[in-house]
C-alpha cells in the first residue's frame, strides 16, 4: 500500500491533521472527534476505531519533545485500517476482525500540539509573541521542552498526588514555567490535561496507555482486582518489546494521567517509555521504525486481550 503516515518527517500537528483526514477519506469505517482544544485552540482529535466491549485508549505527545510518540501510534493507526480494509483474517498470529469485535480502541494522538509544534519550529508558533515570555529565553534548546506552551509539564497536571508532587519538584528549585516538570499553579490548570481527564471520565477505559520516550521501559500499575491481569498482560508485553517490566521511583508516581487514570477508574495503566535515546531529549527519525517493530505487538495484543 502507499502509506499515509511517513515515517521519514518530524511530526508536528499540521501533519497529523492532513494525515487524519486523507485516513478518513482513504477508510470510511472509523471515527474522528474532538476531546478538546489547547491552550492556543488547537483541537485535540481522538480517533475510535473497532466495537468491541473492552474500551482502550491509546495517548501520545503529553511531552512536547516526545512527538516521536505521535508517529508510532498513527503508524499502527494505518496499519491497522489497512488490515481490516483488506480483511486480513490473520497477522502475527492475530485474526483482525476479532480484534475490532473484541475492543474499541481510542487514540489520543497529540495531547499537547502547541507544545509539539513549538518543539518542531512550526512558523506561525515561533514567528509570534504567543506566551514567548515564557518560552522565548529557550528558543535554542527547544528540543528539551516537554511543557505546553503555558510551561506546564501536562503529565504533572492530575489531581492524584498533585501536592506531593509539587513538594517533589518544590524541592529540586523547579516553582514557575518552564521547559519541564513544573506542576502548574494548581492542577487541571491546564486545557489539554482537563480535555484527557474529561474524556477518561466520560469513557471509562479498561485499559490506559501512554507513549512517552525514552528508556525502554514499560512502567505499570493496576486496582487491586486487576494486579494479577495487568501483571501478566505486562509481562508479555516485555517479552514481545524486549522492554524492562518495571514500576516508576516513588517520586515519580505522582500527578501524572496513568496515576489519576488508575486510582480514579481501578483500572490498568502502562507507560511506555518508547526507544533508547538522550534524557530529556527527542529521539531521532532514524530509529522509529525500530521503535514501531518493538511495540507493534503490544497494541495488537492489548486489543485482543478479554477484560
Amino acid at each position: 500500500m502507499k502509506n499515509i503516515i511517513k515515517n521519514n518527517l518530524p511530526y508536528n500537528y499540521e501533519i497529523l491533521k492532513n494525515n487524519l483526514e486523507d485516513l478518513k477519506n482513504k477508510y470510511n469505517f472509523f471515527d474522528i472527534g474532538i476531546i478538546g482544544e489547547s491552550v492556543l485552540n488547537e483541537e485535540i482529535k481522538y480517533l475510535k476505531l473497532g466495537k468491541g466491549e473492552n474500551k482502550i485508549l491509546i495517548n501520545a505527545s503529553h511531552h512536547a519533545n516526545e512527538w516521536i510518540s505521535s508517529l508510532v501510534i498513527m503508524l499502527f493507526v494505518e496499519k491497522y485500517l489497512d488490515l481490516k480494509n483488506k480483511n486480513v483474517d490473520n497477522y502475527k498470529t492475530y485474526n483482525i476482525n476479532n480484534l475490532w469485535n473484541n475492543s474499541t480502541l481510542y487514540v489520543v494522538p497529540m495531547v499537547n500540539p502547541d507544545g509539539v509544534n513549538l518543539v518542531l519550529g512550526v512558523d506561525k508558533l515561533r514567528k509570534s509573541e504567543l506566551y514567548k515570555n515564557i518560552w522565548g529565553e529557550y528558543v535554542d534548546n527547544l528540543e528539551y521542552w516537554k511543557a505546553n506552551i503555558r510551561g506546564v509539564d501536562l503529565n504533572l497536571n492530575y489531581p492524584f498526588g498533585f501536592e506531593q508532587a509539587r513538594i517533589n519538584k518544590a524541592k529540586k528549585g523547579i516553582i514557575s514555567p518552564g521547559p519541564r516538570d513544573y506542576v502548574g499553579p494548581n492542577y487541571l490548570s491546564e486545557p489539554e490535561s482537563i480535555a484527557l481527564y474529561n474524556f477518561t471520565k466520560l469513557k471509562k477505559f479498561d485499559i490506559t496507555i501512554s507513549l512517552h520516550s525514552q528508556g525502554k521501559e514499560i512502567y505499570w500499575d493496576a486496582g487491586k482486582e486487576k494486579l494479577s491481569t495487568a501483571y501478566n498482560l505486562g509481562k508479555y508485553f516485555e517479552k514481545v518489546s524486549g522492554y524492562l517490566l518495571t514500576k516508576p521511583d516513588y517520586n515519580s508516581s505522582f500527578a501524572g494521567y496513568k496515576d489519576w487514570s488508575v486510582h480514579e477508574l481501578q483500572n490498568i495503566g502502562y507507560t511506555i517509555e518508547l526507544g533508547k535515546g538522550e534524557e530529556g531529549k527527542s529521539l531521532s527519525l532514524n530509529n522509529v521504525q525500530n521503535i514501531y517493530d518493538e511495540v507493534e505487538e503490544i497494541f495488537l495484543k492489548v486489543l485482543e486481550v478479554k477484560i
